[in-house]
């Protein structure tokens, strides 16, 4: 690991003055870098000359941040590299490389900076910090630190900085050649050097030398010292991107199955164990070979309102990167509800000129949001195409399921033929294209491994259930850890492993914030987004939204944080938080026992969720057993629940005043749904009629 902030961060001193004139860092042994316009001014040459300054010239370097009151440690360097300023037509990095003169080392405390390359994705609108000597206010005397936002790349190969709102330092010239430090949790690392400030710190933007640049203008030096950025996904699924970049590896059969039978069957159906990368098959296999044959692609999570979910994904695919109208949306739900998918799906396509691939990911939300088999039952016809009917075969659909939720879609009626030959199954990778999967993303990179890391690695991941996130999770924390583009069995070993270091980070991060803010309240956050029929193995992730979070998305945002990654923000729409993968759910054991220990409360919510969407009041006996939930849970209950009991009470009680004598059942607010009860309720059709349906007295049997 690299040294911190006071150790790595020198002075650049004027020749004849000694005077502050930039700042530089510590990148080896011996090696320092900092900007060339700053060694001409040091030098007393013009500041942007773009001759290489003489072999003799020495370069004063004070590492003032390991110094006291008299002053820190002086050195003095040579010119080892130069890539003049850029000018008036003429190209340069303007970075110079300085490297100790004589007998000269390092002083104690100080060594060389963690070097990142800032297009590591981990960075983006990342808080950091640059040191220089600004002349507005006057801190020449001893430097200040500011703080900026890390914006991303801008032309002239630089990336841009932004001053935070809380700095009371605006970057400007007297802190060119600054790192620009970023905090992670293995301490300070730099992802770039500050090279262009405005005079005076007027405007608020900065720019910086990414260090793929500065190790570009020396190579000896730095070749091999600047962490490349990750080729693995952590939780997250890969995408088209990942693939056009040859980091999704692994799967090619099963990418070339895929598409034979897209291009044969109006639906697939991709199914397989959780963790065993059905989201990533489809995203970074499939759609890339989609959309280079010139489909127009939409995908949706079904979530708690499926049509809805549908309808949001036709009109993206009908107005493109445009904000739709409630009531574009409602119209395009009733329409789906009255006509099914492929009518709907046919028409636009006829509309837009493009062929339309749908994609429904984690297609098991259908089966988990609802407890009740009508609704199932009524979306699912409306979506999965009959087996004897012809479609539009410029109309696809495909989606992910897990696999222990097939026996539940199966249960349904009709749906089996829907599926008949439209089934994918996909099973967990053999040893072989896992070590494919760990070593060929990191030779992309440059990166190797210890002899033997990888094999053991994917020896290990394969005797996990899951284990394609476990796997890419620990790679991710792996690679930061490398030494000299070479990743380690210690480090490795540090981490817990593949079956370990998922919870070992999770309960690294539950301990940091449990100390500011207290089991309860985490807890609360993450149980929020989880619900579960069953216990923590067949748990699902679900939204939560920030009103129902309330004063705790603080703990969210925290959680999201790019060094925490146990939830993200934002894939339901903005003010959303999810977690980050279901394998949390399994493999972080705190987070399994809560979710064992609310199993009754689980159970409950996920059935009331499902009634609150669909404006389906409850039964008397269904009121008192909110009551009691609500007694107990009141912080836990979304809105939309709570104002569910509320018009159910309200309805309960008009009853009681105009019906004294009559059974005490809200009339559902959907139109063409029939009475909720209580089991045996005389109001009930399945136990008045003897040709009430199966799926009524089921539903009775559920209630």
């Amino acid at each position: 690991m690299g040294a911190q902030r006071e150790g790595f961060v020198v002075k650049i001193r004027a020749a004849a003055t000694g005077a502050p004139i930039g700042v530089g860092f510590v990148v080896g042994d011996k090696e320092m870098v900092t900007c060339a316009h700053v060694v001409n001014v040091a030098l007393g040459r013009d500041k942007a000359c773009a001759e290489r300054p003489p072999g003799d010239a020495r370069v004063q370097v004070e590492f003032v941040l390991l110094g006291d009151a008299e002053g820190g440690p002086l050195r003095h360097c040579r010119i080892s590299s130069w890539d003049p300023p850029p000018g008036a037509g003429r190209p340069g990095r303007d970075v110079a490389g300085l490297a100790l003169v004589g007998g000269d080392t390092l002083p104690v405390s100080a060594g060389a900076a963690r070097l990142i390359d800032a297009r590591t994705g981990l960075l983006g609108d990342a808080q950091v910090k640059a040191f220089g000597y600004p002349g507005n206010p006057p801190r020449k005397a001893n430097g200040a630190w500011s703080t900026c936002v890390l914006r991303g790349a801008v032309g002239g190969g630089l990336i841009q900085l932004d001053t935070a709102s809380e700095s009371a330092l605006r970057t400007q010239p007297g802190y060119s050649g600054s790192p620009v430090i970023v905090t992670d949790r293995w301490g300070d690392a730099v992802v770039g050097m500050l090279a262009v400030a405005s005079r005076d710190g007027a405007a608020p933007d900065a720019y910086a030398v990414p260090l793929a640049e500065v190790s570009a203008a020396w190579p000896d030096a730095l070749g091999r010292s600047v962490l490349p950025p990750c080729p693995y996904r952590g939780l997250q699924a890969f995408s088209a991107e990942d693939a056009l970049a040859g980091v999704f590896v692994g799967r090619e059969r099963e990418v070339e199955r895929l598409r034979l039978m897209v291009k044969a069957q109006p639906l697939v159906m991709v199914t397989g164990p959780s963790g065993v990368g059905k989201s990533s098959l489809v995203a970074a296999g499939l759609q890339p070979e989609l959309a280079s044959a010139g489909w127009a692609i939409a995908s949706f999570r079904p979530g708690m309102s499926p049509f809805d979910a549908v309808a949001r994904a036709l009109l993206e695919l009908e107005h493109p990167q445009r904000a739709h109208s409630l009531e574009e949306l409602e119209h395009r739900t009733r329409a789906l509800r009255e006509e099914g998918f492929w009518a709907v799906a046919s028409r636009l396509r006829v509309l837009t000129g493009r062929r339309l691939a749908l994609i429904a990911d984690q297609f098991e939300e259908v089966l988990s949001g609802s407890a009740d088999r009508a609704e199932q039952l009524e979306f699912l016809q409306r979506l999965l195409p009959p087996a004897d009917v012809a479609q539009d075969p410029d109309v696809r659909l495909v989606a992910t399921l897990r696999a222990d939720f097939l026996p539940d879609l199966l249960e349904l009626p009709d749906i089996g033929p829907r599926l008949q030959d439209r089934q994918l199954n996909v099973s967990p990778l053999d040893e072989a294209a896992l070590i494919r999967v760990i070593v060929e993303p990191a030779e992309v990179a440059g990166v190797t491994f210890t002899p033997g890391l990888a094999e053991a690695i994917a020896a290990e991941a394969s005797r996990a259930a899951g284990s394609l996130p476990l796997l890419e999770f620990t790679l991710t924390e792996l690679w930061s850890l490398q030494h000299d583009r070479r990743l380690s069995f210690d480090s490795y070993q540090g981490l817990g492993g593949v079956s370990g270091a998922l919870n070992q980070h999770a309960e690294k991060v539950y301990r940091l914030l449990a100390q500011q803010l207290g089991e309860p309240r985490i807890r609360r956050v993450l149980l929020s987004m989880v619900r579960a029929r069953g216990g923590a193995t067949s748990a699902v992730r679900v939204t939560a939204h920030r009103t129902h979070l309330a004063k705790d998305w603080y703990i969210a945002q925290l959680l999201a944080d790019p060094e925490q990654r146990l939830v993200v923000l934002g894939t339901g729409g903005p003010d959303t938080a999810e977690i980050a993968h279901e394998a949390l759910i399994r493999e972080w054991a705190r987070l399994a026992t809560w979710v064992e220990e609310d199993a009754d409360f689980q159970q409950w919510l996920a059935v009331v969720e499902e009634r609150a969407t669909e404006a389906d009041l409850l039964s008397a006996a269904r009121l008192a057993e909110a009551d009691r939930w609500l007694g107990e849970r009141a912080a836990d209950i979304p809105e939309a629940v709570v104002g569910l009991i509320e018009r159910s009470r309200e309805e309960i009680t008009a009853q009681q005043r105009t019906e004294p004598s009559r059974s005490r059942t809200p009339r559902s607010r959907r139109p063409g749904r029939s009475w909720r009860s209580a089991p045996n309720s005389s109001r009930c059709r399945c136990a008045t009629s003897p040709s009430s349906s199966a799926t009524c007295r089921t539903n009775c049997a559920r209630r």
